[in-house]
């Protein structure tokens, strides 16, 4: 008999060692038992349940009616979208990476020298296109008669000598053994349930499948706003701005330059298998819930996938220095900060802050593209790095062919600017 009990006690306690990391004394409570485990855990320990390194303030939201998100979901998505788990093995080699360090030594040896005079520009007619960020990443590189001998021998003892500091071995996780297990179950899940994240950075939401549906539809059912495309008609509608966009580079290829034009036709072609935006939703937590009952939510268009979203980047890097150089322009939260501790208000002073509802849908794309052009032309003196013409025809395809996808349904936004 007291060899069963002993056992049950024996396999009991590993379950509980195996779930949690550390055997609690149930003599004592449970804020001893947090003490006591504190203190015998090292500082470098990062498997320890429970030391100063661990992550704090965990921020995970369950919306569900009936709080339906799984046990302890907190303690893992609350770490956060930015977590990584790290993997059950350390990396064993860098042979991935090697090719791209050679490469670069390569050009770098290849071009090592004295520098080329420069050029003086009013001894060119034609003045060059601005220097922009969009380019396609070379693939050239030298042949290897035009390399020194002495780069292949370096580059071949350097990487044997990395790789020694690089042998695959099994890694301490970062997570513990029900945080393992609860990802698996979420990997693992039905369908039923999703994770989104709120808005304003707090953190990742459980709601269920029909819920996040119906929030979504809430904005995608706004006629002036959005209208509904069949995929025949989507279709249709990505190859005719496929076709508009080539010839705007083709009228303006002296404005953007070679390597723009290959940057915006390389994406429109990687993009023309699946040339949709994606619509997606983040939940307003900190606005509280409605008087309807509902979660009120920022809706998104993720144009990463679209064919006009290489033309955008463009655009975006035209208009930038316009938006730096109004009055209201600073460049984030550390900036606002200084200014207002330098700020000087009187003692009869009143601070007062504004929002505006579904501000970007609102605004009327018709007169959002007349302002920002007429602003253009006006101070182009001022901005002379822009072509008007360009710009205007540039703003004009993007703001009026934001064609997105949300599950199997196709939509069009007829008013508003970009999400």
């Amino acid at each position: 008999m007291e060899t069963s009990e002993r056992h049950s006690e024996a396999l009991i306690r590993a379950r509980v060692k195996k779930a949690y990391g550390f055997i609690p004394d149930t003599s004592l409570s449970p804020f001893h038992n947090a003490v006591r485990l504190r203190g015998n855990c090292s500082m470098s320990n990062l498997s320890c349940p429970n030391i100063s390194t661990m992550p704090s303030n965990m921020a995970f939201h369950d919306l569900t009616p009936n709080k339906s998100a799984p046990p302890n979901a907190k303690s893992l998505l609350g770490l956060g979208p930015k977590f990584i788990c790290t993997p059950k093995f350390t990396t064993g080699s860098i042979f991935n990476g090697y090719d791209r360090l050679e490469v670069d030594f390569h050009r770098r040896a290849f071009f090592a020298g004295d520098p080329e005079e420069p050029v003086d520009p009013s001894l060119d007619d034609a003045p060059p296109p601005p220097e922009s960020k969009l380019y396609i990443r070379s693939k050239w590189r030298p042949d290897l008669a035009d390399i020194p001998d002495w780069v292949p021998a370096r580059l071949s003892k350097f990487y044997v000598r990395i790789q020694r500091l690089y042998t695959k071995k099994q890694a301490d996780s970062n997570i513990l053994p029900f945080q393992e297990r609860l990802l698996e179950l979420l990997a693992t899940d039905p369908k039923h349930l999703l994770y989104p994240l709120a808005d304003k950075g707090l953190g990742p939401c459980c709601v269920l499948y029909e819920q996040y549906v119906e929030d979504c539809l809430v904005h995608l059912m706004t006629e002036l706003v959005y209208e509904r495309m069949s995929l025949e008609e989507a279709q249709e509608a990505a190859k005719d701005l496929q076709t508009k966009i080539l010839k705007w580079l083709d009228d303006y290829e002296h404005v953007v330059g070679p390597k723009v034009k290959e940057y915006i036709e390389h994406h429109m072609s990687t993009n023309s298998l699946s040339p949709f935006g994606q619509f997606y939703i983040m939940y307003k937590i900190h606005k509280g819930i409605g008087e309807n009952g509902c979660w009120p939510t920022r809706p998104v268009c993720s144009d990463v996938t679209s064919i006009p979203h290489a033309l955008g980047k463009w655009v975006t890097e035209m208009l930038f220095p316009i938006a730096k150089a109004q009055p209201s322009y600073f460049k984030d939260s550390f900036v606002l900060k200084a200014l207002l501790d330098v700020l000087q208000l009187p003692p009869n002073a009143r601070l007062f802050t504004a929002d505006a509802v579904s501000m970007y849908t609102n605004i009327k794309t018709k007169e959002a593209l007349e302002a920002i052009g007429n602003f253009i032309v006006e101070n182009h003196g001022e901005f002379p790095h822009l072509d008007p013409n360009a710009v205007r025809e540039a703003l004009h395809l993007v703001f009026e062919n934001n064609i997105f996808a949300f599950g199997d349904t196709y939509w069009r936004q007829t008013s508003g600017t970009a999400m």
